[in-house]
């Protein structure tokens, strides 16, 4: 899709000195307001029909918030863990009214992917949900049970059983090839009907039901995906046109979906050059809902994205539709920092990085935006305590944030400099400042940019660009705080920290089965679902900068590194989820341009060769943010696992960003639907292998990433060991496109038609017939 045919993003609006926390009394009655404007309406209707100044109505709706926590993050570990690292997500969840049940208020969190959540089953920490996600569904199935509880209660004033929200997420599940969408409604339609009687007769009367959605990372496209599912439960009444969006005969609408840099895919399955795409729970789920065919049913959506972040095991998912527009709801913002710069989760000191404190993490510019986002649409969140207007002190429930709380929103007046420093790069020149800008401290506001994401990120991976080459490139890192206060444990720390992993796992299982072994002895009990503890790894912030900077350097100038000059994969179950291979062209323009950007904007920055840092104030301010505020995802992303940073890329390679299933990069899809596509059979396991072409004629620079690959493809059947053959049109099914979603969709429908004609023969033989075509006659 061309430049011209993108819509603009959005740039974050100027941070004010005091945060983002209401500062008026004023502010905090109209969200209050927001939350009881049903009820004010239906007291004024019951005024109006009897005649009567009624001032009370036993009616409330329901306010009902769910937070998705991001891959690898888990608020029981984060927010006891030395030092504290909770995310957004979870810092927002503390924040959020969460004893105000008997009003209407409920509050749920679900821990991200890869992490214990004993609720659903899962017990300790896994690779497999870190790198393929599994246990996705099954946290967004329990989102949709939450709401049955929440129902629930509102009811019957009981909780809906844990214990058989467990065995219903198990009936929900998909079986593939099926989506799952019958499954759920099932489940769902027959719990909410045994409370249907109960709720029309409940009291208070429910007037509506509101959510607030929040998600980070994969949490984020968990998020999104359960806005899309829920809507699946809304019917069509005959001779309407639009489906009625209720439940139970209430009112439903998502009055705040906020999310933090949406990756849908995640970790080893995307070690290229090969990515996995969209799986399961998110193959056609990141869409937002189509506002014309439920109109109202979105209110405001608010994705903050990161402007720096380009590993290739976080592709983003932007929130704007394919045809480039985005959906009149939302809005999509572009903050400066990696991934969890903006969903926050790293710890202060980490990298050498904001020494002085949480409040000088980056993360937490993005963590008042976002609750100044969603307080102003109405989100029941707490609040400090010298703002809550008299009338609602003694009101329940209570508004008072906690102090501990509160002080999980400390912010640095130092980051915020910096911060708005940075932001003057993201604008155009001509987009200069409005008038009383920087006075401006209620609501937010973003800035609508002249151009689009994927130009904006570019643009300011030139920036990041020109700070490694001062900083890495020339080597002015090594006199820098940030490596000179990095962490480095050396050999005998590392054993006795690895000493004392393995003890603490085997003490945790040791007391489960303590548990089981004695079910009727309550002193073991409390550890039958114990949680576990993530998985080891040690602190190298040095070292693993170090490697970063000489990585940098060698591309920068041209030099090789070493590298692996074959890409690999064991496909020993052909996956269901499309998996791509990107393309080899794409890598000598990307370094080109980043390299010239990065050129250009170094004198910026820096004022000479040895990476002095500028004279220029605002300018020596943005320095000092890439400095000790912006962490280096690449340096430190699977280093203890591979002994190096992530394979096949590097930093001259810009982010992969989706648009439902159309990327910003040319892909070639390799397997979809359990199929290995451009093969003429089906095969239970493979080992795909696509090699190098001419490495001593690349530049050092692209040598080591995946932009040196050949359409020579080598496929071996794991069984047999032979070669699976090619169609003769493999190579045209295999060339690389950056809409990959039509390809996609007519593989895995053949791939699913082949699977049922093979059924069907195994059947037929099985049974003596020598038509296939008969079977359906037997049966």
């Amino acid at each position: 899709m061309s430049e011209i045919n993108k819509s603009a993003a959005w740039a974050p609006p100027l941070f004010p000195v005091t945060g983002r926390l209401p500062v008026t009394k004023l502010q905090v009655e109209d969200n209050y307001l927001k939350q009881k404007k049903e009820e004010k309406k239906y007291l004024l209707e019951c005024n109006q029909s009897s005649d009567k100044k009624n001032g009370f109505s036993c009616k409330h709706s329901l306010h009902i918030s769910l937070f998705f926590d991001g891959t690898g993050n888990n608020d029981e570990n984060d927010s006891k863990a030395n030092p504290v690292h909770p995310t957004n997500i979870a810092k927002l969840y503390h924040a959020s009214i969460q004893a105000g049940a008997a009003e209407g208020y409920h509050s749920y969190y679900m821990p991200g992917v890869g992490t214990p959540f004993p609720k659903i089953g899962e017990l300790d920490y896994s690779s497999s949900g870190l790198a393929f996600a599994s246990g996705g569904e099954d946290r967004i199935n329990w989102a949709l049970m939450m709401l049955v509880d929440a129902l629930t209660f509102a009811a019957t004033k009981q909780r809906f059983d844990d214990s058989i929200a467990k065995q219903k997420i198990a009936d929900m599940r998909a079986h593939w090839p099926l989506t799952g969408e019958v499954n759920r409604r099932n489940v769902l339609n027959n719990l909410l009907e045994s409370l249907r009687s109960e709720i029309n007769t409940a009291t208070p009367k429910i007037l509506e039901v509101k959510l607030f959605v929040y998600g980070f990372s994969r949490g984020a496209a968990e998020a999104r995906t359960f806005v899309n599912w829920l809507s699946e439960i809304f019917t069509t009444p005959k001779g309407a046109e639009l489906p009625e969006q209720t439940i139970l005969g209430l009112p439903l609408s998502i009055e705040f979906l906020g999310i933090l840099d949406t990756v849908p895919s995640v970790g080893i399955a995307h070690v290229a050059p090969f990515a996995a795409g969209h799986m399961g729970w998110a193959d056609g789920t990141q869409q937002l809902p189509d506002e014309k065919k439920y109109p109202g049913y979105v209110k405001c959506c608010q994705h903050f994205v990161a402007a720096h972040e380009q590993r290739l095991s976080f592709p983003l998912d932007t929130i704007r539709r394919p045809n480039g527009t985005y959906p009149s709801y939302a809005k999509e913002v572009i903050y400066p920092g990696m991934h969890s710069d903006i969903g926050g989760g790293y710890p202060k000191g980490d990298q050498g990085k904001s020494l002085g404190g949480d409040g000088e993490l980056l993360s937490q510019i993005i963590l008042h935006d976002m609750y100044a986002a969603a307080f102003e649409a109405g989100a029941p969140l707490l609040v400090p305590e010298e703002v809550v207007p008299d009338a609602l002190k003694s009101m329940q429930p209570s508004r008072n944030i906690p102090n501990e709380v509160k002080n999980e929103f400390d912010f640095s007046q130092t980051t915020i400099k910096r911060f708005n420093a940075w932001r003057e790069t993201i604008l155009a020149e001509q987009e200069t400042q409005q008038s009383g800008e920087t006075k401006t401290v209620l609501g937010y506001e973003p800035h609508l940019l002249s151009h689009s994401l994927e130009t904006k990120i570019a643009e300011q991976m030139g920036w990041i660009t020109a700070w490694r080459i001062g900083r890495y490139a020339r080597g002015s890192y090594q006199v820098q705080g940030f490596y000179t206060n990095a962490t480095q444990w050396d050999d005998e720390k590392q054993k006795a920290a690895k000493k004392k992993y393995i003890a603490d796992v085997k003490g945790i299982k040791n007391d489960r089965e303590m548990a089981r072994k004695y079910p009727d002895n309550p002193e073991f009990q409390g550890d039958k679902d114990k949680q576990g503890i993530p998985s080891f790894e040690p602190t190298l912030d040095k070292q693993q900068l170090r490697e970063a900077a000489r990585e940098f350097e060698h591309d920068y100038y041209d030099w090789n590194r070493e590298q692996n000059s074959v890409a690999q994969v064991i496909l020993d179950t052909i996956p269901k989820y499309a998996i791509y291979l990107i393309n080899s062209d794409d890598v000598q323009v990307e370094y080109n341009e980043m390299k010239a950007a990065g050129n250009s904007l170094y004198s910026k920055l820096f004022i000479d060769r040895l990476g002095s840092v500028t004279k220029d104030p605002q300018m020596a301010l943005v320095c000092a943010l890439y400095d000790e505020q912006i962490h280096d995802s690449r340096a430190w992303f699977m280093h203890y696992e591979l002994d190096s940073r992530e394979m096949w890329a590097g930093y001259f390679r810009y982010r992969m960003i989706y648009s439902g299933s159309e990327g910003n990069k040319d892909l070639s899809l390799i397997a979809v639907a359990g199929k290995v596509v451009g093969t003429a059979t089906l095969v239970g396991g493979v080992i795909y292998t696509v090699k190098q072409k001419n490495v001593q004629n690349v530049l050092g620079g692209v040598a080591g990433t995946i932009g040196v690959m050949s359409a020579e493809y080598k496929i071996v059947d794991l069984a047999t060991g032979l070669d699976v053959p090619l169609l003769p049109n493999a190579m045209e099914l295999l060339a690389p496109t950056k809409d990959i979603g039509a390809l996609a969709s007519s593989q895995k429908q053949q791939a699913i038609g082949a699977q049922h004609n093979q059924r069907m023969d195994y059947l037929s033989s099985y049974l003596g017939i020598d038509e296939p075509s008969d079977v359906t006659k037997v049966a």
